[in-house]
């Protein structure tokens, strides 16, 4: 089971290899096909790669070294290729976007794809925090304006008040004048 998974992967970086030739001596409208095929190739052993991490963890101690060992130096076969691959697509001005992507991420160990997963995990969730955070702005602004608003109709309805005050207050003078010319006692001339 484990051998036939080696097997297949070294199949494929064969495979790569052998595109990889090709993609140097093939005319310039094929190299970009050719070198996405190649690509292709090694993304498919490094999955080969990392099916084989999780099955190796059922097997018994000693055959789990061996086993090991043996994706440690396919590992490092197949990084050489992905590294081959990559001074090709930039010595002969492949793209390196596109349907096919950047070989820096193929053949990671399990502490590489962990430390990557956790890294990517984390970004996600900064990205949420940002997200909630921009939203609990956005609110905190709407309801400020809103305040700001509710603020500007009471200090209006103070101001009418006041004047009113104001007014009350002058006809209230007008009438104790009023009252006091009434109070005084009249000079009747005869």
């Amino acid at each position: 089971m484990f051998q036939d998974t080696l097997d297949e992967c070294r199949s494929l970086a064969d495979q790569a290899s052998e595109e990889l030739k090709r993609v140097w001596s093939a005319p310039e409208h094929e190299r970009s096909a050719i070198s996405s095929a190649a690509y292709n190739l090694l993304k498919q052993a490094d999955d080969g790669l990392a099916s084989l991490q999780l099955e190796a963890k059922a097997a018994p101690a000693d055959e789990r070294a061996r086993i090991a060992k043996e994706e440690e130096r396919l590992r490092g076969e197949l990084r050489k290729i992905a590294q081959e691959l990559q001074k090709a697509r930039r010595e002969l001005l492949l793209p390196d976007a596109g349907h096919s992507g950047s070989t820096d991420k193929l053949f990671l160990s399990k502490e590489d794809r962990r430390r990557s997963s956790a890294v990517s995990q984390s970004l996600r969730n900064g990205a949420d925090r940002l997200k909630d955070a921009n939203r609990t702005m956005a609110e905190t602004e709407h309801i400020g304006v809103e305040t700001l608003m509710e603020l500007r109709r009471q200090r209006e309805t103070i101001h009418r008040t006041q004047d009113r005050t104001t007014d009350l207050g002058q006809n209230l003078s007008s009438a104790e004048k009023a009252v006091q010319e009434l109070e005084k006692p009249a000079c009747i001339l005869m």
